[in-house]
């Protein structure tokens, strides 16, 4: 197959990372894999979407692969000329906001043109903020709301009969994430400076937060298992800090999947296949769903890690298989 993985730009691929893994595997497997940047997108008079892609010659590795990707001058190609893109972007993570959107939109109308796109710009569009998490099953989340209104804002956390946790809308890697309560005499002022950057997400304090959270990854509406070891680790905070995130002082150690954790995953399971979210990491704290990464989830290195299980090749090959499967069906549809 020849597969295109979109990413958010050159210098974030790093061989690290569960993106670079993923690509490097596929290539390794045996396809040829074109990696293309949010800005590599286009559209042209005929309504093609096109990209200026690059790729790798005979990596080894996925050190190789990356080194010989960024050192490739690239070659414009429509899309229509893979077979599916692998949508690795992370908005969070871009200054650059307008891009991410237009690159969203092109992948739609691609999409729309029979190419398939995992995970789907339209359900990525839908879930592209916290807010998302109140389409789950409310048995599966803590009490949520999404507001851009201090007031509404402001009256969630002083109703509470529990600490809030306050956070960017559109966030990651922990960055303005508050943990306050109703006696806080700074809440105006924490949420002046969330409200700067758009909706604030407001939800119900998990006590179990200060033992960490735990990252599934959800393949196909089902937890990855290779070899019933299941794809999950855990983030522990550092010292004087709730946050569990990497780039929070947090730091990976294994993780488990308890009973009540894949009811809650049978639970919403439905829905991200609904929305066509192929691949999603859900965090957990304790048995409590408190959010959900469809963009480009990560964790296999830390995964593979701690089990010494082939997690990246198993799921190349799953992304294979659904689309093979698509393909099947849109044949015989």
């Amino acid at each position: 197959m020849r597969i295109g993985v979109l990413v958010n730009d050159f210098t974030s691929l790093v061989p690290q990372q569960s993106t670079a893994m993923l690509a490097a595997t596929l290539q390794l497997e045996g396809h040829t894999v074109r990696v293309f940047a949010v800005n590599d997108l286009g559209m042209d008079q005929d309504g093609r979407v096109s990209a200026r892609t690059r790729g790798a010659r005979r990596p080894g590795d996925v050190a190789a692969f990356v080194e010989q990707v960024a050192s490739d001058p690239g070659e414009t190609e429509p899309l229509g000329a893979l077979d599916f893109v692998l949508c690795r972007t992370n908005p969070g993570r871009d200054e650059r906001p307008g891009l991410q959107s237009s690159a969203l939109q092109l992948l739609a109308i691609a999409a729309h043109q029979g190419l398939v796109v995992l995970n789907d710009p339209t359900g990525l569009i839908r879930a592209s903020s916290k807010a998302y998490l109140g389409l789950l099953p409310e048995t599966a989340r803590p009490l949520t709301i999404t507001s851009a209104d201090r007031e509404t804002l402001r009256r969630f956390v002083i109703e509470l009969d529990a600490p809030a946790v306050l956070k960017p809308a559109l966030g990651t890697r922990g960055v303005g994430v508050f943990r306050t309560e109703r006696s806080e005499r700074n809440l105006n002022q924490i949420l002046d400076l969330l409200l700067e950057r758009g909706m604030v997400t407001a939800q119900r304090y998990v006590p179990a937060a200060d033992r960490g959270d735990t990252r599934v990854l959800v393949v196909g509406g089902e937890i990855l298992r290779v070899e019933g070891q299941v794809a999950a680790v855990r983030r522990v905070p550092g010292q004087n800090d709730f946050r569990s995130n990497i780039y929070a002082g947090g730091h990976a150690v294994p993780g488990e999947v308890t009973e009540a954790m894949e009811r809650v995953v049978e639970s919403v399971g439905p829905r991200l296949v609904r929305d066509g979210l192929f691949l999603v990491g859900l965090d957990f704290i304790g048995d409590v769903l408190c959010e959900a990464n469809v963009h480009s989830p990560g964790g296999l290195r830390d995964i593979e890690r701690f089990t010494a299980l082939p997690f990246t090749r198993h799921l190349a090959r799953r992304l294979v298989e659904q689309v093979e499967q698509h393909v099947v069906v849109s044949e015989t549809g």
